[in-house]
Parts: C-alpha cells; structure tokens; sequence
C-alpha cells in the first residue's frame, strides 16, 4: 500500500512540474503618454525583453507572472523643438491566462495588474541642430524633484497564439493608472508586438 501511494505521489509531482513552463519573450512597444496634460503627445518606438512563468491552475486557466525591461515614454514637437522622453522600467505583470486549444495551437487571452519601476530613462530635444540631454529619474540642475516619478502601476492584458513546440506571438497592452511625472497628469500607455518561447 505504501508502495502504491509513493508511486502515486511520485507520478502527480512530475505531472505537476511537467505541467509548468518558464519561457522568454522579446518584442516592440508603441508607447505614448495619456491624461490631461497630454495634448501634443505622440508615439516613440522602443522595445521589451523578459521572462515569464506558467503555472496551471484548473480548467483551461494559468497564471503568468512575468519580468520585463520595457521603455514606454513618448515624443512631442513644441515651438520648434522636437522631444523624445524614454523612460525604462522593470515590469512585473501578474496575469490570469485561459487558453482555448486547437489543432494549430492555442489561443490565449491574459489580463491582471502589473507594477513598474522606472531604473532609467533621458529626454531628449533637439531644436535647430542642436541637442541637449537629460535624466528623467534623478534631479537636474537646481531642480526640487526629478521629472519622473519611478512608480508606476496599471493594468495588462495579451492575445497570443502558441504553437505546439513552444513557440508564440503576443499582441499586449499595457494601461497606467498613476501619473508618472512630479508636475502634471501624464500617464503610460503601450501597445507591444512580440514573439518569445515557452520551454
């Protein structure tokens, strides 16, 4: 009996740990700012390259966290000079997946919270031929406060479609909920086009 119930054990654990997956992902953001104080804001390219984690949970549902590096921000054109703000962060999106499976792979719907922490980032201007620089998460010159708050927080969700050996391409979207600079109402809105494999 003994004997029976280890091996038993034995076989749910390896279902268990075959069952989940670490994977990696790479892709392209599309990142502009929203909110009151956004008029003139546009959309600056960058790109996002992480980790993540699938754990099932029960009838077709997982749960993904993940790790990124991701530059969001945004550019602006005023009075002649041309702007480009590229903050990066370090995302951790928590993520509820459901996959539904077909023959050709399968197609998976994530939504959840996800936290970021600004780690660095310039702003950028150019006017003229000249350019000039600076930091957008430490103070510069006689400056109180820096341009940037390093907290940010919102909402994620991805359409990906995985094929049989690992492979998948994600469409994702990430909301901000909080204001990301020290002086007005700018939040962070991405749009990211990517492919990454599960292993």
């Amino acid at each position: 009996m003994k004997k029976i119930l280890l091996s038993v054990f034995v076989a749910l654990i390896s279902l268990s740990v075959s069952a989940q997956h670490f994977g990696v992902k790479a892709g392209v953001n599309i990142a502009s700012f929203y909110g009151s104080d956004a008029d003139g804001s546009k959309n600056i390219t960058g790109i996002n390259v992480g980790a993540l984690y699938e754990m099932p949970l029960s009838g077709g549902f997982y749960f993904q966290p993940e790790l990124l590096l991701s530059m969001k921000g945004a550019s602006a054109s005023e009075s002649g000079v041309e702007m480009k703000i590229k903050p990066y962060y370090i995302d951790v999106p928590l993520k509820l997946m459901y996959k539904f499976r077909f023959d050709a792979g399968n197609l998976t719907l994530a939504a959840g919270p996800y936290v970021g922490l600004g780690v660095f980032g310039k702003m950028s201007g150019e006017s003229q031929g000249v350019t000039a620089s600076a930091d957008l998460f430490t103070k510069v010159g006689d400056a109180t406060e820096p341009l940037m708050k390093r907290f940010d927080a919102g909402i994620a969700s991805t359409v990906a479609f995985e094929l049989p050996k690992g492979l998948f391409f994600s469409m994702d979207s990430n909301m901000g909920l909080v204001k990301v600079v020290n002086d007005g109402d700018l939040k962070n809105s991405v749009v990211s086009f990517g492919v990454g494999y599960k292993f």
